[in-house]
């Protein structure tokens, strides 16, 4: 769980609003990151805070909800 932990924060960094250049006047062209909404984490009886925390921790990075 720790170490997906800091595979989110580290993948977190690169979650950012991207604006490039564009050949048209008047117009740019940019990147920007919306959030899904609710996720929802089904996990078996015998593996469940692996699977959750690989669903959970990213979900949060990217700003979203996790039901358990």
């Amino acid at each position: 769980m720790i170490d997906i932990c800091d595979f989110a924060v580290g993948l977190s960094r690169q979650l950012y609003g991207l604006t490039m250049v564009s050949e048209r006047p008047n117009h740019k062209l940019s990147e920007k990151w919306h959030p899904l909404g609710v996720v929802g984490i089904i996990s078996a009886f015998n593996f469940p805070v692996a699977v959750w925390s690989w669903n959970s921790m990213l979900a949060w990075v990217c700003g979203d909800v996790c039901i358990w």
